[in-house]
Formats: C-alpha cells, structure tokens, sequence
C-alpha cells in the first residue's frame, strides 16, 4: 500500500473559500488526479495515439502510458514550496504546523513566483535521480510546466531561488511525493532518450494541459489512506467527467474498407445512383496500400467532387492509421459554414451508431442554425440530431480543436504553431488527425508560408493531410509537398494531361505519386473585354440583363459595388438588381447571402431578368450559377474561380434566354499602353495584375478545365513574355521589384513567427523562448490581429441607434441595448448580429484611436461588453439618423448599400 507522511499529506493544492471552514483539495489528490485524466484520455484514444507515446520514450506500451501520466501528475509538484503555500492563510498554517516552514518569506502576491515554473525547475533533478538523461528530463519538465498557457523563459526560472521553492525538508517532501506518484503508476525503469524535442514535447505538453483541466474541474474526494485505491477511484471520476463532456472513445468511422461508391451511395436517386466522379475514383485508388500518415494535394476545378473526396479519404485515413477524427480548414467564415453543413450530413450517416462531436470554430459561430440545432448544454443526456452533437464545453476557443470532428477558419489550425496560449493544446488536438486544408490557393505568401509550417508539424505529429485547390502556381505547390517530406517532385508539364491532378506523399517516402484525370468538359467560355469604367459596365451589364437571365458583376471593392449598383439602379427599368458584399451587419450579410443563394444557386427560383453585383464574396464555395459574367480584372486564378460560376449547372437552355453560351466580360482588359488597374492595386499586387493582363489580352476564348492550369503557371511561374515595349518593360520590372521585397519580408515574417519547427531544438531552449503578452489572443478577433494573416487590420464594429436618447439595435427604436452589463448569450447574440468588420485605417490606426474617442464622447464606459466574451473586443458605434462621425471619417449605415464612408472635412 502506497502512503505518505503527514507532512505531505498536508500540502494543499486546491482550496473552496467560500464553504464553511475552507474545504481543500489535497496535493498529492490532485497530482493524482491529473495522471488519471491522462490515463483515462489515451484509453479512450486511438492505439495508434500511446504507440506515439511509445515511440517518444523507446517503451513498451503499458510503461510508456505509466511514465507519460505520471509526468502529467507531476506538472504541479511545485505547488510543493513557500511560494505556492503562502497564498491561502488557513493551508499555510496548516503546512507549518506540519513542519514545513521557512525562515524568509517568499515574494507575496501578486508578484509570486508561479508554481507551474517552480514545476520546470525542480523536476529535472528528480527525474536525473531516477534514471532520467538531464537533457530529456529538462524537456519533459518544461513541456508539463507550461500547463498555465507559457514556457517559463530564462528569468523566470532564475527566479526560483530557495527563497521561493524551500530546501531541506522541501526538497524531502517534493521528493516523497515524486516518488508517490510513480510508484503508484508502477513506472518501472526510466526511458533512455537522450533530448525530447519537437512532436514528443508538443504531445506530452497538450496531454497535461487537457488532463489538468478535467483533472481541476473534479470533485474534492476524501483521500484516504491507500494512495493506489484513491488513484483507481479518480480514474473511475474522470471517465464520468470525460463522459459529460462528450469526450467519448475515439473509433474509426468505417471499420471493414468499402468502396467510395457504397459510402456516398445516399447521395444517389432512384433513378440515378451514386457514381464515383474520375477524381473520386483516382484518390481511391491512391489510396489502395496507405497504412502510414500521408498527404493528398488535389488540384481540380470546381464541380469535381473535392469535398467528398476528402471525405472519403478521411475514412480511408483513419481506419488504416488510427487516426482520431478530422479538422476542415476553410479560407472564410461564410466557407466554414457551408462546409460544416455538408460535414453534419455526411457524419450524421454515422453517428446513428453511435455519438460524434462536431463543432463550427470562428467567431460568428453562435448566430449559426444549423450549429445551433446540435449544441448540446453540459449534463443533459439527450445528443444532437442523427447522433452528431456538438458539446458546449469544446466550443471554448481553446478547446476547439479537441473535439473529434470541426469545421472552422484556417486561423484556428494556425494558432497551434504560433507563439500563443496553449498554442500546444491546439496542435496537441491536430495531431494523429486528418486535417483538410480547402481552397489553399486563396491565401498570400504570408499566411501560405506559415500553412507550410503547419504541414511541417503535422508531418511529425503523424496526421494526414489533404490540401484542396483549384490550381497552383508551381512553387506554391512545390513547397507544400516538401513540408510533407517530399524530395524531388515529378514533373507533370510533358504528360498530355498534366491537370487535373492528385499528388500523393506517404510519409517516410520521399518520392510523390502523381495521377491525372480528365475533369468533366465545361463549355468554353467567350473572353470580351471591357474598359475599367463603370459607365461601361453598367451599361453592359443591363443590356445583357435586358435580354433575360441572371448576371453577375464582380467587382474587386466594395466601394466599386456600391457605385455599381447605383448606377443599375438608376436605369434597371423590369430589371432586378442585387448587392450583396461583407460590408453589412452580420445579420443582413447572413440573410443577404441566403437570397443570393435562393435566387441564383442551383435549385433556386431564378429571376427573369437580373443583375447580382457582388465582391470577392462569391468567389469560394457559394454554389451560384450564372449565365453571363462581368468581372473586374483580378489575379488570373481567381478571374478563373469567379468564371466558375458561369453556366456552372446543366439547365434548359431555354432558361438561359438568349444566353446559350457562357460569355466572360472582363473590365479593366480593354485599355491603351500599360494599363492602371485603380483601386484594385491596394488589395492585389500590381505585377500579377500585369501578368494577368498579359496573359488574358490576346484570347477570345478559355477552355475549362484545360485552360486553368496554363493560365496559372504563365502568370504566376513561367518568364515575361518576349517582345515587350521599353514602357511596359519598365513597369513590369518597377512592379516586379516591390512585389519581390514584400514577398521576401512576408516569407521572412512567416519563417519567425512560429514558435519552432519540428525538427528544431533551439525552441526547447528557454533563453530563446519569448515571454507571452498578458491578454490571450482572441480567435473572434480579425486574424491579422492574431498574426494568422497578412494586410490590414479591422475592427469588430456594432452599430447601434440612438433613439430618442436611448441605444437601440434598430432605427425604430424597439430594440433597447444595455452596454453597462455582462449580457445574457441570447442578449449578447442579438448585439453580435448587428456587427460588422470595418477595415478602413481611419478607424483602424493608432490602436483604434478614432473608435475609441468616438465612445468616449459618447460617455460610454471604457471596456464596453468586457465581461461578455462574444462582444468582449467589439466597438460600439453610435448612429444618429444613420450616420456617426469618427475623426475625418463619416459612417452611414444605407438600408441597401450597406455601411458606405464619406470624408468628414
């Protein structure tokens, strides 16, 4: 029987202050506590998930789990000092009475030396006495000591003098407890690894952070006298605990292998079952043989079936690897929620038999039905429609990525490697998962560089990974395979078909395997140009309109949006006219979207005669069809992503009108000498626009899918073409140069901004590690704020009305709003709706200079909504008859334009 002296006994870690006589949770209880946690965890988790474990330490199963859990049980041995004892008055006179005092008094609070620290700093010699190499066992400290959210830098750990950790009987007790712990886990020998580096620190850091959560949040239990029982007790404790949070065993999905035809055979109709698309069939067949973590890149344009692809390949992934679920990685929040949709069908085909978590992470997520309709609150029994739930507790921005099925923002992946709070629990969640990167093209070289070392980092933390694209320049794509451990990429230019295609890396393999398709044949498109003016445009647009159907213009900024449906409006004599852009409150952004997709998606009451003029909005995902296009000049990858929802589904033709062949307009094409590109140029780069330019000027027509993969390359990697003027020789080599160093800044920026690289060990190094900011970076924030993404900044704004003297959500005035409370979530959910994300630099320069004086002429307290976490970082605006003034800036909000900005002066 595993027992302890008193002295030990009386070290407290846990305390309720508020109940009569300050009940307490005893040290060694929880140290307990938290190995049980982690037991419980890795047998609820995939085999494949200890074998990690195993793999770490060079142990046998069963011993590596006994010294994995045990190490973190040990992450608050700290807690075993003056510093901590010292902070609950009726603990540290009972520690003293025991005969654990001390001569010099520790720091006091709040400038306390933290126990998790003290943790880092005292267990490597314990460990070194037990067998430990020094070097592994500094690691394996440091990875359980930063269960707070932080590595303890260099100064911090030279903080712990014995004045703030004890010594003689200090160093007696720690040690009794030390060795406490690992006999009662029956440890065995120590592992003989020499440094614990990269995916095994991440691993281990992750595990006791989540163990220690579940671990704290039990209830205090009587210890006893037999240390053994109480640890078989709180084992039996936390599997409740795990069992009321959802967190379940974690089983394949698809337990005997079947054909991607049978599994989406609910896809079919009666009269038209479910056949596997060329894509479908070549990504089955590459994954024939896969029992290692592996990597897909598949490069194919819309309409091919990615989405069930990667579908499939998770179930293919998951029962071959043992992997523990699947993260879906989308470029936008309007992505992610479409997608999610499609997710909670396809998993609810099998959460009949039993239950999954699904959860939607970014920040909007709780203004979303569908996502809504599965929450499920802590201790209710029932689950979520067709088995598939989503439990309150993963929706904590932390814990997100726990859950065994999400659909979220890239951001949420990227704050894994990015030096932030609990940046391990989050890429803890990602490991010896399938993690799906969709439409990969749409980001710029900073974000895609740190998407690079993402990939890196789920290579060694065993996941697999399936990249989605419409196409990719051939760096791009180049590098994402590296980050897989890929060596020499085969060449695809000289194969009749080089796209579409699949590239596939096994780990361990350094050679890919590349397979070409043929895509489904999409009626070449007439090219015409049209010159930038908006006159023009319009102009176009109506006569095209005129004739019946549905027309889309893409314009590249809001600002153009708005002009261009005034000017539509104005002559639009039987035609419908529609504006749908992000500059709206989230509500009417939602309801906006909702009507496009009503109008102009595939099942939709198309319109007669009708003009939809949008941004980049619709560009990903959005299922529209449309039967004549006008697009601003862009990038030539995205003229191609928005030229896919031209004649997108096969329809009568008589619905088409006059329209039976699919016409893309491009504004901007049509111009003399080296064209200016306006606004435009803010938002995209000036060389690719040339690049572009070039490359669509002389075409009348483009093939898809033929023509996209060419398209692409001759713009984004293939030399300027031949016999140039000096002028615009001049102009591409200006535009060139600035690109060049702005790319060269951000792909610097991107190589330093994660924390480490798997395969690195200068991170392991306290004296490198930087100390972390106070205040936890917040996922509902704008991710250039959270340094996921590049370029400028924005504001969460929410516009209220003053009416009659008192804020409103609305102009009438029925809808009062308190801004001197913490809000209800359906209260805080109605105030949410009514935000809008404003990125103009007047509002966003100087830490928000002008947002905040506008609030404080407004007399409204400093820290608006503080306390309620979806408003925390909002800014209220206040409106009078619709419009506010901020600085130089004046703000309407317009019933139909949206949020529209006018100069003030």
């Amino acid at each position: 029987m595993v027992s302890l002296s008193d002295a030990a006994k009386a070290l407290w870690a846990k305390s309720d202050r508020n109940k009569d006589g300050g009940e307490w949770h005893p040290l060694i209880a929880h140290l307990l506590d938290v190995a049980a946690c982690a037991e419980v965890i890795l047998e609820r988790e995939p085999k494949k998930t200890l074998e990690l474990y195993a793999q770490d330490l060079g142990l046998p199963l069963e011993q590596a789990k006994a010294w994995v859990c045990a190490l973190a049980g040990l992450h608050d041995i700290g807690k075993a000092s003056p510093a901590f004892q010292q902070k609950w008055p009726e603990g540290k006179k009972r520690v003293c009475d025991a005969g654990l005092t001390w001569t010099v008094d520790p720091t006091p609070p709040p400038n306390d030396v933290s126990h998790s620290v003290i943790s880092e700093e005292v267990l490597p010699e314990l460990l070194e006495e037990r067998g430990w190499v020094l070097g592994a066992a500094q690691n394996v400290a440091a990875a359980v000591g930063e269960h707070h959210g932080f590595r303890a830098t260099r100064q911090d750990l030279d903080d712990v003098t014995s004045r703030e950790k004890g010594k003689g009987v200090w160093d007696e007790v720690r040690q009794e407890l030390f060795e406490a712990v690992l006999e009662v886990l029956e440890v065995g020998n120590a592992p003989n690894v020499s440094i614990y580096k990269g995916a095994a620190f991440e691993r281990l850091a992750g595990l006791a952070s989540f163990a220690d959560w579940i671990g704290s949040s039990l209830d205090f239990h009587p210890l006893g006298d037999d240390l053994a029982q109480y640890y078989q007790n709180a084992k039996a404790r936390a599997a409740q605990k795990l069992d009321d949070i959802g967190w379940f065993q974690r089983e394949a999905l698809m337990k005997e292998p079947q054909t991607l035809e049978a599994v989406f055979a609910y896809l079919g109709k009666p009269d038209q079952p479910f056949k596997p698309r060329p894509l479908q069939a070549v990504l089955e067949r590459l994954l024939e043989g896969i029992n290692t973590p592996a990597l897909f890149l598949v490069e194919a344009p819309m309409g091919e079936g990615k989405t069930e692809a990667a579908f499939y390949a998770h179930l293919r992934l998951q029962s071959a690897n043992g992997h523990r679920g699947m993260y879906i990685s989308l470029p936008t929040q309007a992505t992610g929620n479409l997608m999610f949709e499609r997710a909670k069908e396809f998993l609810g085909r099998y959460g009949k038999s039993r239950r999954l978590d699904l959860q939607l992470l970014h920040g909007a997520s709780e203004l979303v039905e569908e996502y809504q309709k599965i929450r499920v609150r802590p201790n209710t029994p029932e689950g979520g429609e067709e088995g598939v739930e989503a439990q309150v507790w993963f929706s904590h921005r932390k814990r997100g990525l726990l859950s065994e099925y999400a659909v979220g923002t890239v951001d949420q992946a990227l704050l894994g490697i990015l030096p932030t709070r609990h940046q391990f629990v989050r890429l803890w969640g990602l490991g010896n998962r399938v993690v799906v990167l969709d439409e990969v093209h749409a980001y710029d070289t900073y974000t895609s560089g740190l998407i690079e070392s993402l990939v890196r980092w789920l290579w060694a933390l065993d996941s697999s990974v399936v990249l989605m694209s419409a196409t990719l320049p051939k760096a791009k794509r180049e590098a994402l395979l590296k980050a897989f451990g890929a060596g020499e990429i085969p060449k695809v230019e000289d194969k009749p078909k080089p796209y579409p295609r699949i590239t596939r890396v096994v780990k361990g393999d350094p050679k890919p395997m590349v397979e070409t398709f043929a895509a489904r044949k999409q009626p070449t498109l007439a090219l015409k140009a049209l010159p930038l003016d908006l006159e023009a445009l319009a102009g176009k647009a109506l006569e095209q309109a005129q004739s019946g159907g549905c027309v889309a213009c893409i314009v590249n900024t809001v600002q153009r949006a708005q002009d261009l449906y005034q000017a539509l409006v104005g002559k639009a004599d039987g035609v419908e006219v529609h504006l749908f852009h992000a500059r709206y409150p989230l509500e009417e952004r939602l309801e906006r979207e909702r009507t496009v997709l009503a109008k102009f998606g595939k099942p939709g009451q198309r319109p007669q005669k009708a003009v939809l003029v949008a941004t980049q909005v619709v560009e990903q995902s959005l299922d529209l069809d449309f039967d004549v296009m006008f697009t601003d000049l862009a990038p030539v990858d995205l003229v191609l992503q928005r030229a896919g929802r031209l004649h997108r589904h096969e329809r009568d033709p008589k619905e088409r009108h006059a329209h039976t062949k699919p016409v893309l307009w491009v504004a901007g094409l049509e111009a003399e000498g080296v064209p200016n590109f306006g606004s435009a140029e803010r938002i995209y780069e000036r060389y690719i626009l040339l690049r572009s330019w070039l490359a669509l000027r002389s075409r009348t027509h483009i093939d898809l899918p033929g023509d996209i993969d060419r398209l692409v390359q001759e713009v984004y990697s293939e030399p300027e073409p031949q016999g140039l003027s000096e002028e615009w020789k001049t102009a591409l080599e200006q535009a060139r140069t600035r690109m060049e160093q702005r790319n060269a800044r951000d792909q610097d920026e991107a190589a330093y901004a994660p924390f480490g690289e798997p395969c690195e060990t200068d991170w392991l190094d306290p004296q490198t590690f930087p100390k972390l900011p106070d205040d936890e970076p917040n996922p509902d924030d704008d991710p250039s704020l959270l340094h996921t993404r590049k370029g400028s900044p924005s504001a969460t704004v929410v516009l209220l009305h003053k009416v009659g003297g008192q804020l409103c959500l609305d102009a009438s005035g029925k809808e009062p709003v308190s801004l001197a409370r913490k809000l209800e979530l359906a209260e805080a959910k109605r105030v949410f709706a009514r935000s809008v994300k404003l990125s103009r630099h007047e509002l966003t320069s100087n830490d928000f200079a002008a947002l905040k004086a506008h609030r404080k002429s407004q007399g409204l307290a400093a820290k608006v909504w503080s306390e309620t976490p979806l408003l925390a970082h909002a800014h209220p605006v206040v409106l009078e008859e619709g419009r506010a003034v901020l600085g130089e800036l004046e703000l309407e909000l317009h019933p139909e334009l949206g949020v529209v900005y006018r100069s003030a002066l």
